[in-house]
């Protein structure tokens, strides 16, 4: 049986200028931050965006959800939330490389919940310590892990909250029926970010 051959995405050069793996395992298969400078805006401004996990993307090949994030901020940095931003920083609530979910669980099941969090003690990076510096190198955050089947995802997302608490935090468009903010996959480039209040 002939096997189904993946589609490979690249970054758009109309719109990427540099793409840096700041933190990343190989020998684990773990990605913590990767940061997009585009050609159109201030590199030194950012937006720090989370999602739940990271793919396969790295500084050479991107993914669908990547390319759409970065046309999207491409299309809306001329004024507006994002006016003047230049730099994507990409996050997640766990750190595997896995494009399906299941597959996130199976890393608990063998590692460890804080291995897939990226937070184990002896883990080359603490993802939690990554998340916060990547808070304070951006100008605003924006939520976007949508909703997931991990386990203990809501307890996760608690945590992230903890962390984030007192910064500028935007959401895409409405909240999702049962109020995650909508993964990056559904944007349309005509959609407005709105600010997400954590109390609720």
């Amino acid at each position: 049986m002939e096997r189904i051959k993946k589609r490979i995405f690249h970054y758009k050069n109309e719109y990427v200028k540099n793409v840096k793996l700041v933190h990343y395992d190989i020998d684990t298969n773990r990605r913590y931050r990767l940061d997009i400078e585009l050609k159109n805006g201030d590199t030194e401004k950012a937006v720090h965006l989370m999602m739940i996990n990271p793919s396969k993307a790295n500084e050479e090949i991107s993914d669908n959800t990547l390319n759409r994030i970065i046309k999207y901020v491409s299309l809306n940095n001329a004024a507006g939330v994002l006016q003047g931003i230049g730099k994507i920083i990409i996050t997640n609530l766990y750190v595997v490389c896995e494009i399906y979910q299941e597959k996130v669980d199976e890393y608990i099941s063998v590692q460890s919940l804080d291995f897939v969090k990226g937070i184990d003690i002896d883990g080359k990076y603490n993802n939690n310590t990554i998340i916060e510096m990547a808070n304070k190198d951006a100008q605003l955050i924006i939520i976007a892990w949508g909703k997931g089947y991990i386990f203990d995802y809501d307890k996760r997302i608690q945590e992230i909250f903890c962390l984030i608490k007192n910064r500028e935090i935007y959401h895409m468009e409405d909240l999702t029926q049962e109020g995650y903010p909508r993964h990056p996959r559904t944007w349309a480039y005509s959609w407005k970010l709105k600010r997400y209040n954590i109390e609720g």
